[in-house]
């Protein structure tokens, strides 16, 4: 069953007559008597049955012309669709990143689209959550990945890749040789975290920790936007530390840290596509939010 053969079918169908459709179609009638003949014999029915000089549709016909409208639509939809993204020849997109993002799948996504669509004029932005949100809000990025939900109504967000927030430790660290460490032993030793409220993942971590009845009392508490002195200060074996696995592995290949299998600690960060209400429906934002749906990378959760 073709595109062109549900055409005529449905023209047919509407004008009741075989002639008229071959007319209105620009072709022969036996054209026309030949296409539904054959999706006839590809759908094994009736389509249409005689009743002296008119036709009309069987209850087979009935239900196809139901479906083959919809699908005619669709396929007319999808059609104009393509001509935007093929008009669009200097084309220009602002695409923005967390740091999550950016540790892991972003940049991926963003050297996948620009193999797509090598004319389109694609900026990239790296920064916060909250900054990127508010670029948004300011028409200053036309779609970005945020590492949390947006805020604004005005912003549509969509959960997409994930991170799995993980436990870390000095490969000298007692721990680290353990096979398995609950996470109420974690919380005898050092905890080095950021401050609250300025990390989603410390967050994330202190929440678990009070649902498991566990108490959380870091020993040292770093700055905003401390994770590289996070890591650092575990690498050098002054406590554990909580982290999204995308920002550890290039130190665990490197035997600097060591990853802790942690049973109940079982987190995810996920992270957010998020475009201004007035723009979702543009052609490349949306041709990127495709691009970025498909990509599935050795970093991201599954």
């Amino acid at each position: 069953m073709t595109l062109h053969q549900l055409k005529v079918f449905t023209t047919v169908a509407k004008i009741k007559s075989f002639t008229q459709a071959a007319e209105r179609l620009g072709v022969r009638q036996p054209s026309v008597s030949l296409v539904i003949k054959d999706l006839e014999q590809d759908l094994e029915v009736r389509l249409f049955e005689k009743l002296g000089h008119k036709i009309n549709l069987t209850a087979a016909g009935e239900l196809l012309l139901q479906d083959a409208e919809d699908i005619l639509a669709k396929a007319e939809g999808l059609k104009e669709r393509m001509d935007e993204l093929k008009g669009l020849k200097k084309g220009r997109l602002a695409v923005g990143g967390s740091a999550v993002a950016a540790a892991s799948f972003f940049p991926f996504v963003a050297e996948q689209f620009k193999r797509e669509f090598s004319w389109v004029d694609m900026t990239l932005r790296i920064a916060t959550s909250v900054s990127l949100e508010k670029s948004l809000l300011d028409g200053e990025l036309d779609v970005a990945i945020l590492g949390r939900a947006p805020k604004s109504p005005l912003i549509m967000g969509e959960a997409c890749h994930q991170e799995d927030v993980v436990a870390i430790a000095s490969p000298r660290h007692p721990l680290a040789s353990k096979s398995s460490v609950p996470l109420m032993r974690i919380a005898r030793e050092s905890i080095i975290t950021e401050e609250r409220g300025g990390s989603l993942v410390r967050d994330m971590i202190e929440d678990r920790f009070a649902k498991l009845g566990v108490p959380f009392t870091p020993h040292l508490e770093l700055g905003i936007g401390a994770r590289d002195a996070v890591r650092s200060a575990v690498a050098g074996g002054l406590g554990i530390g909580f982290i999204a696995k995308c920002h550890v592995m290039s130190d665990v290949e490197a035997g600097h840290l060591k990853i802790l299998k942690v049973p109940d600690l079982k987190l995810k960060r996920s992270n957010y596509i998020a475009v201004h209400k007035s723009r979702q429906k543009t052609p490349l934002v949306q041709a990127f939010i495709r691009v970025l749906k498909k990509y599935k990378g050795k970093n991201s959760a599954n």
